[in-house]
């Protein structure tokens, strides 16, 4: 419970006042404590202000540090309304012409007769249709309006990929169905019976789960332990819908066989009259005519001899044939028209294929697999001399972002500086003059821009500095770009350029016996490598490689042969030798000692991004780790501070309780000589 105080009340000193001004100079080193944290917090944010312009920077550079990704390519059409495209990195300049005969189409089918009302009725009935081979049912009750079958049939979970609607015409209301995919894989079909369906007992897996076309046959959970050893093939067999038995056929078992190569076979097999799925895993195949059918099919594996077991479904049937009637009034296959058939694109490239009757078809007028790299958009038929595509090279695009990287280096380098240095005007030194991390930032932060890009070499390489590309480092410490020295260097060697802005850990080798596999992008330093590798009897017996600036060499592994830098990792999870990652292929047809030179290069901007990386990394970064030094200075002072604040409040209460001591005696002492007389009147 606190305490009334009336300070100064008997006495008439105004201890309170007193108290203040001792309290005042007690809590200078409190002050001092509180300068220091707010002195660290603006420490504190500058330093996040930073890590924000260099993770732009980062972002900046990101977009260049990939030579493959800088590859841009501007593509016109000699008629935009007829023929448009766009081109990946991995395109090619040049002129193309496209004859376009035959545009894809969906299937689209017609109610002939239609209901007067939406709201009619259509019947109790089954209506069974199919669509790209895949069947479904819809039942109807006899209160099911036209209206009502048409969600029935969009609302199906078993819907193939068809959309129902309803068209209104000659004052009656015809049920539509639409194809959702165009090509004449997507032909629709209204049945009069239940198609005959043949379903594998089991699904391919992939550790559990459950295969896709792009599932290699290796690597099946039901391929056995036993690698492929030649001669593996799956035989298929079986009977057409008029039990006539197919010539049986044999798939050659290959280390890149896959479900998909299976499911096409099975569609050969039968002369295109059934269309193999694989659903969740299941081959599935549906005979094409629905009805009563003889239809069967059976998967062997032969091993011929091999250790390698591959274990196949047993193929059943899943839906008889005719087994279910179509018994929808009125809805019968007579009852539609077709009035627009599915049909695929027909195109010539560049005069191929060279028939007259000869086309590229596709189901689909979005074709990206007939020039490498470009996705062509058919929009509407040609004459017989075709469209122009023209590719030519975005240099703008590669413009643009250097542009946007100089932006963003010269706001964190200038932020650096303003936060570093010191104002003579004001005379006052930056928040973070002295902190280490920052002067390392700053110094490395240009050294990719002004050292010799790694793994590039004088009288082989086109450019070995930025600056003959146009980024020029200024006295102040930001960079300028010029971009006609940019424009000259690009019209001299394009893929140069690219290379020196943005090879991603791109390499070669001096020798005919080691070649360059690869790197990784994360881990290999870029830079020259000393590689010797003993071969004898047809295999590696020992491979060592090392920098060329190192003194030291260090085994690598080997397998096969393939030769692999070594992999070491720290406790940091920082890579220990700069060869990790880094991978090299080895002609075993020759015994003896080979050596090599290999090159592993990089674009200054992936160097400027692996810096970054580095400071901005999480809990480990320079940054981070700068940041956390700041958080715990701060809690040692607000520490401080508090055990202070304890001793301060202390204080104030043996200053108070003192001086009403005193106070207490005064008042006593007037009171004693009051009562003698001696007081003053």
């Amino acid at each position: 419970m606190s305490t009334i105080r009336f300070p100064g009340l008997l006495t008439g000193i105004d201890t309170g006042a007193l108290i203040q001004q001792l309290m005042a100079v007690e809590r200078r080193q409190l002050n001092i404590y509180q300068n220091r944290i707010d002195k660290w917090e603006e420490k504190k944010n500058a330093l996040g202000d930073l890590e924000n312009k260099l993770s732009t920077l980062r972002t900046a550079v990101r977009s260049l540090s990939d030579s493959e990704q800088l590859r841009a390519f501007n593509v016109s059409s000699s008629d935009e309304d007829i023929l448009t495209a766009e081109a990946t990195n991995k395109a090619f300049e040049g002129n193309h012409t496209v004859v376009i005969n035959q545009l894809a189409t969906a299937d689209r089918w017609v109610h002939n007769s239609g209901f007067t009302y939406a709201e009619d009725y259509v019947g109790a009935g089954t209506f069974i249709y199919s669509y790209n081979g895949k069947e479904t049912t819809i039942t109807t009750t006899a209160t099911t309006t036209l209206e009502e079958l048409v969600g029935l049939i969009n609302n199906d979970a078993n819907n193939p990929g068809v959309t129902a609607s309803l068209l209104n015409y000659d004052d009656a209301y015809h049920l539509i169905l639409n194809g959702n995919d165009a090509g004449s894989d997507f032909q629709i079909s209204v049945n009069s019976s239940s198609t005959e369906i043949w379903q594998a007992d089991s699904a391919f897996t992939v550790n559990t789960d459950n295969a896709t076309l792009s599932t290699r046959i290796t690597e099946l959970d039901q391929f056995g332990e036993n690698p492929l050893e030649g001669g593996e093939v799956i035989q298929i067999t079986g009977t057409d819908r008029s039990g006539v038995a197919i010539t049986s056929v044999n798939i050659a078992i290959t280390a890149n066989t896959k479900v998909s190569h299976i499911i096409d076979e099975i569609t050969d097999a039968f002369g295109d009259n059934v269309v193999a799925t694989l659903e969740n895993g299941k081959i599935v195949v549906t005979d094409k005519t629905a009805g009563v059918s003889s239809l069967s099919i059976a998967l062997t594996y032969n091993a011929n001899g091999s250790a390698a077991t591959l274990t196949l479904p047993a193929m059943a049937v899943s839906s008889e044939g005719g087994a279910t009637a179509a018994t929808l009034a009125g809805f019968a296959t007579s009852d539609f028209s077709n009035s627009q058939a599915a049909q695929d694109s027909q195109i010539k490239v560049d005069g191929f294929p060279p028939g007259a009757d000869e086309w590229i078809s596709r189901s689909s007028n979005t074709v990206d697999d007939v020039i490498y790299g470009v996705t062509l958009h058919l929009h509407d038929l040609t004459d017989a001399t075709g469209e122009e595509l023209t590719l030519t090279r975005d240099i703008e695009s590669v413009k643009e972002k250097l542009t946007s990287m100089v932006t963003a280096y010269n706001a964190a380098v200038s932020y650096i500086k303003e936060k570093t240095g010191y104002n003579n005007v004001q005379k006052t030194a930056g928040v973070l003059m002295g902190d280490f991390v920052v002067s390392t930032i700053n110094y490395q932060l240009y050294n990719p821009v002004i050292a010799q890009t790694a793994g590039f070499l004088e009288d082989v390489d086109s450019f070995l500095l930025p600056g003959q590309i146009g980024i020029q480092k200024n006295s102040d410490g930001t960079l300028t770009f010029d971009s006609n020295k940019f424009d000259e260097a690009i019209a001299e060697d394009y893929m140069g350029v690219l290379s020196i802005i943005g090879a991603n850990k791109t390499g070669s080798s001096s020798s005919n016996s080691i070649s360059f596999y690869g790197a990784s992008s994360t881990y290999t330093t870029a830079g020259e490598y000393n590689v010797e590798v003993t071969v004898s009897g047809g295999a590696i017996t020992s491979a060592r490689m090392k920098l060329a600036t190192d003194s030291t060499w260090r085994d690598a592994t080997f397998s096969g042969n393939t030769v692999t830098g070594n992999s070491s990792f720290d406790d940091n999870g920082d890579t220990v030798y700069a060869e990790k990652g880094l991978q090299l292929s080895v002609d075993l047809s020759a015994n003896g000692t080979f050596t090599s030179t290999v090159r592993v290069k990089q674009g200054f901007a992936g160097a400027m991004e692996d810096f970054l990386d580095r400071m901005l990394k999480v809990s480990t970064g320079s940054i981070d780790i700068d940041q956390e030094h700041i958080d715990e200075t701060i809690e040692s002072l607000q520490d401080r501070i508090d055990d202070e604040e304890d001793r301060l409040v202390d204080k104030e209460r043996r200053l108070v309780e003192k001086y009403a001591r005193l106070e207490k005696m005064l008042a006593l002492l007037q009171a004693q000589m009051s009562a003698l007389g001696l007081g003053s009147s």
